[in-house]
């Protein structure tokens, strides 16, 4: 194989050179137009807890300097079976997660031999439930056109969708809160200023943004008094959580001044929050809830409008709601793109037959929930899941 080519698996060096090639990492990140926070080294080893680890290749110019750079995060994960959001079977692997796109340098002409030549190397040190996942890959981009149309790929993985594409809604922030809300739509503009109206006429409100590691504690314990409340916990267990992986990537994430969580109190009572990281002047939301008690007062956008006040005080030029898409998110961004996740399933006995039958299934599935959607059957059913699971 070409050196110019060959992916190298940055623990295969001693602990000198490693150390080098992981400054030159932390540079080449700093000052790529592509990074985000899940390309941060330091981030990413944060968040392994038991059964997680990071893998990390690089590929070097003749000079030394950082000519690619690829890190996966690696958690036990499974090729879900699901029918409306309810798991049905699970077969069980290990996930080799990207976030985005492999970082190439900016001089690239080829990027997609660059990428033929890392999944190459990746095919040859997978074990037998092992698995590549591509999250939130922009489908315009070079990797995204890659990963949809490359034989060299499609020979060694069977390229499989993980739910439909969507829009990365984002939100490119102005120079004050007022600019923000007279862009949005008309009818978002009057239930922005009529709910902050009512809800000051029915509680007294407030907000805290808690941003300090001595925060932590509190942080956790009120985000989770939230969460376990909304439908997303309650039917898909899914929210926040009080344990030792959660206090531990907030307390790093706020020693590193990245931390952004705001909750909103009617009469001192924690009813709805934004929870996510500030980090390079981007504001990547991870987590949102309210108290399903307060809905009809739309503690949710108003807790939304307070998170992007702060964030313009202190100079953010982008808030980004991150993965999937839904009317909210619509309402209250400004900018979008197209994204998709996809499995890279090796094409190796039983794990790619598996992946066959998942296709078929989601395939089959997807239609009679286009039938449904039809007749509004759909909605109807998810509406009555998230009430039954709330009220329960």
């Amino acid at each position: 194989m070409d050196t110019n080519l060959k992916w190298l698996d940055l623990d295969s060096f001693d602990t000198d050179d490693r150390q080098k090639i992981t400054n030159s990492i932390s540079h080449f990140i700093k000052n790529h137009p592509d990074a985000g926070m899940d390309h941060n080294l330091d981030w990413l080893t944060t968040k392994c807890g038991p059964g997680k680890s990071v893998k990390v290749f690089v590929n070097l110019a003749q000079d030394g300097s950082i000519n690619g750079y690829a890190p996966f995060f690696i958690h036990p994960s499974a090729l879900s079976f699901s029918l409306f959001g309810i798991a049905l079977f699970d077969y069980r692997v290990n996930r080799y997660a990207i976030t985005a796109q492999p970082l190439l340098a900016n001089n690239q002409s080829s990027p997609e031999t660059l990428f033929e030549s890392l999944f190459c190397e990746m095919h040859r040190i997978l074990n037998s439930r092992d698995v590549l996942f591509g999250l939130g890959v922009a489908l315009e981009s070079s990797f995204g056109r890659f990963m949809i149309d490359n034989k060299a790929l499609s020979k060694k993985y069977l390229v499989l969708p993980y739910g439909d594409a969507y829009q990365r809604r984002t939100i490119r922030l102005p120079e004050d809160l007022e600019k923000y809300i007279s862009g949005l739509g008309y009818s978002t503009r009057y239930e922005v200023r009529r709910a902050i109206r009512k809800l000051n006429k029915q509680a007294t409100v407030a907000y805290r943004v808690y941003t300090r590691p001595e925060d932590v504690a509190e942080l956790v314990r009120l985000l989770h008094s939230i969460s376990v409340k909304t439908y997303q916990h309650q039917l898909l267990n899914l929210g926040i959580s009080e344990d030792e992986e959660t206090y531990r990537n907030l307390s790093f994430a706020a020693e590193k001044g990245w931390l952004r969580s705001l909750i909103l109190f009617c009469d001192d009572k924690p009813v709805a929050f934004e929870h996510g990281f500030f980090y390079h002047n981007v504001y990547y939301l991870t987590h949102m809830g309210y108290d399903p008690d307060w809905s009809k007062s739309s503690v949710g956008t108003i807790a939304h409008i307070y998170t992007v006040e702060h964030l313009i005080q202190r100079g953010a030029i982008q808030f980004d709601f991150l993965y999937g898409d839904n009317g909210s998110k619509k309402r209250l961004s400004n900018e979008s793109h197209q994204e998709q996740n996809f499995y890279l399933v090796p094409r190796v006995f039983p794990l790619s037959t598996i992946a066959y039958a998942l296709r078929l299934f989601n395939t089959t599935t997807g239609r009679v929930g286009q039938f449904l959607e039809k007749y509004g059957i759909k909605s109807k059913l998810r509406r009555f899941l998230r009430r039954k699971t709330t009220q329960s």
